[in-house]
């Protein structure tokens, strides 16, 4: 029945290589799903299902993808009819996967409804509807004669949007919200997981609406996912790539034990239920590292590795098709300043991240046929990846330029081929116009050296603005300087500058407060000071993209806006090239949308209010921010200016050494937990 309801092919061929290819590409699928493929054995949790659901989704013509569907639908009933508890469960995970992703315009932009892949020969509305409802129909027998296998799969689901961020993310909070409106939990069964996540891909979501607007040209921004784990789910609502740092792989994690949850013990106890698959990585690492005799360092290394293929592979298959999906890989933070040490692990961990996603390279594209194999055949093998450098002197410079070159000239031997770079720990606008021009200047050297145009794409290397954690150190040193003028005998000296979140909040914001300020003859506005340190990262960032379109007629700049603390920060700031969002801040959407929702006038807000230089329009808001911040903050004039901060004075900046400091600690952290999994195996092996 199942059969019946949704094939039947049009457009394209129907030859017998059409048959071959659409049968290996069958048996491909059936053998990741049923876990009978033997290069899933090294494959974490997941990814195999994951595998076969991109394969599907992305690498089968819309022309064959009714059939294709039915007979994979068709076989897995088979197994599922005798089957264990565990493979029905994927059978189900699988095939609920699939029903997700139909609901998505998103998804079906990037393969099915893509015209530019296909022309005229794309999968009509119908088509996608019949199919959907041909899957739903299944995912309810399979439901109603295995309750137990289907929540299996779903409490799969549930646990990492649980999970992640500490439970503060959208999806978690969609699920919720649903519940409260509907009462009834999305993940108690597959019809009303299906029901409540098919409103969130819809256009009338931020993500989804920004992403189409990126697509039909409107924009330049593309959203970014800033965290691994979440990588496929954030694909569905327009994420374009993502982001990864020391903090997250190790919070990535602590997040599948539960820890620190905000949703409290019950979500703890849930979470963990579940085996926390980074634990099993770190097994498999120890067990590694014991073998090669390598270094705890080496074991913390490999641990970011898993951490950013996980993240990878959520994305493989955009960057395949689109040259997008591009995910921070965080060089050691420790070794910011020992420029060759940079060059070669770039190298080595660039040839190594290639080998695995080969793999799964060769699984999507087997039997898949034209169009893509020609579309994916300069990207295959290759990592979708950049390498994130801690922008903190020149070196950093000197290795954003040679990665872009795929070359550097002190150590010729430690590149092979051009990289991608994410600067990182870049806040003013000086840090940004350096960074930027140093991938500038590596991609001339590339084509000089070679003869052959870079292959860039929409999704090439990428210059962060640290909006949030710039303006946190402003604020902090705003709130030092306010201290510092108190006579000794205050009790307002007990506060901790780092612990304040906003000047308009208690303590400062009283009438006590304000008068002792004023006694000590300083002037102070908490309300226009906060308001223009909440936007300073954001006017940094304006002005370092205007100023380098303006100047050197740069058509695309490479500023990518993290570490957000509001959700304005993305709509003040459209048409920056990216923008990533932790699920805390994809979260705010939601509140925002609950309180009446967001109208977005222009997707070119980053230029308002401001000189085509980047510099504040007389009167405009910007202007006064300015004004107020240069007021507050002796150094503003400098970081706001194209050249005011020089390579040798970033550390010494009020900005760069606290993140520093935080992602070095993360560092040593992974590298103690390696060595906490290699003593253990250690002793285990001794018994």
């Amino acid at each position: 029945m199942f059969l019946e309801s949704i094939s039947g092919r049009k457009g394209g061929c129907c030859s017998s290589c059409c048959g071959q290819r659409d049968n290996m590409a069958l048996q491909t699928i059936l053998g990741l799903i049923l876990d009978k493929d033997p290069r899933t054995k090294d494959m974490m949790p997941g990814w195999a299902i994951e595998v076969a659901q991109q394969k599907l989704m992305f690498f089968t013509r819309p022309a064959d993808f009714p059939s294709l569907l039915a007979e994979v639908a068709l076989s897995l009933h088979e197994v599922f009819v005798s089957g264990d508890s565990e493979s029905r469960a994927r059978c189900i995970s699988f095939l609920l996967g699939i029903a997700d992703s139909l609901n998505s315009v998103v998804e079906l932009h990037h393969n099915l409804q893509n015209a530019e892949l296909h022309g005229d020969y794309t999968i009509p509305k119908s088509a996608v509807s019949t199919c959907y409802e041909a899957s739903v129909r299944l995912l309810a027998d399979w439901e109603q004669s295995a309750p137990d296998a289907a929540k299996i799969a779903l409490d799969r689901v549930k646990t990492e949007d649980l999970a992640v961020n500490k439970g503060d993310n959208l999806f978690i909070a969609w699920a919720k919200n649903w519940e409260a409106e509907k009462g009834v939990d999305p993940y108690s069964s597959l019809l009303e997981f299906l029901n409540c996540f098919k409103e969130l891909y819809q256009p009338s979501t931020y993500y989804v609406q920004l992403f189409l607007a990126w697509e039909q040209g409107k924009t330049k921004t593309q959203f970014f996912n800033d965290y691994g784990l979440h990588a496929g789910r954030c694909r569905k609502i327009g994420s374009l790539g993502g982001t990864t740092n020391p903090a997250i792989a190790v919070m990535g994690e602590d997040d599948l034990d539960g820890k620190d949850n905000i949703w409290g013990s019950e979500a703890t106890s849930f979470i963990a239920r579940t085996p926390n698959k980074w634990k099993d990585v770190r097994k498999r690492i120890a067990k590694e590292q014991l073998t090669k005799g390598a270094t705890d360092d080496w074991g913390a290394t490999a641990f970011t590795e898993w951490v950013v293929v996980d993240a990878m592979l959520g994305l493989r298959s955009i960057f395949l098709l689109r040259g997008l999906g591009r995910v921070a890989f965080q060089l050691r933070p420790d070794w910011h300043l020992e420029e060759k040490k940079l060059a070669y692990a770039g190298g080595e961990i660039y040839a190594r991240l290639g080998e695995r996603m080969k793999v799964f390279d060769d699984i999507l594209l087997a039997g898949a046929g034209e169009p893509y194999e020609s579309v994916a055949r300069p990207r295959v093998g290759k990592p979708n990846n950049h390498f994130k450098i801690s922008c903190t002197s020149q070196v950093a410079l000197n290795i954003v330029r040679a990665f872009n070159a795929g070359y550097h000239p002190d150590y010729p031997d430690a590149l092979k081929e051009r990289m991608f770079t994410n600067m990182t720990l870049s806040y003013d606008v000086s840090q940004m116009v350096a960074s930027s021009l140093a991938v500038e200047e590596g991609l001339a050297e590339y084509e000089k050296r070679t003869g052959q145009k870079p292959d860039d794409g929409q999704g090439g290397s990428v210059v962060t603005s640290m909006i949030g954690r710039f303006n946190d150190a402003i604020r902090c040193y705003r709130v030092q300087s306010l201290l510092a003028a108190l006579p000794e005998g205050s009790k307002f000296k007990e506060i901790q500058p780092a612990s304040v979140k906003s000047l308009t909040d208690p303590p400062l914001n009283t009438d006590e407060f304000k008068n002792e300020v004023q006694s000590a003859g300083i002037s102070f506005d908490p309300v226009a000071e906060e308001d223009a340190i909440d936007h300073a990262g954001t006017l940094v960032t304006k002005r370092a993209v205007m100023y380098l379109e303006h100047k050197y007629g740069m058509n695309r700049t490479r500023m990518l806006t993290a570490s957000k603390r509001k959700f304005h920060q993305n709509t003040d700031l459209l048409d920056v090239p990216f923008s990533t969002d932790f699920g805390n801040i994809q979260r705010m959407w939601l509140d925002i949308q609950k309180a009446g929702g967001i109208e977005i006038n222009s997707w070119k807000t980053l230029y308002e209010g401001m000189n085509p230089d980047g510099t504040p329009a007389p009167g405009s808001i910007w202007e006064k921010r300015s004004q107020v911040l240069a007021s507050i903050w002796p150094d503003w004039v400098k970081a706001f200016a194209p050249d005011g901060v020089k390579p040798s004075e970033y550390l010494s900046t009020c900005y760069v050494p606290p993140t520093l400091e935080q992602f070095t600690k993360f560092w040593f952290e992974n590298v103690s937990r390696a060595k906490t999994a290699r003593e253990e195996l250690e002793r285990g092996q001794q018994k």
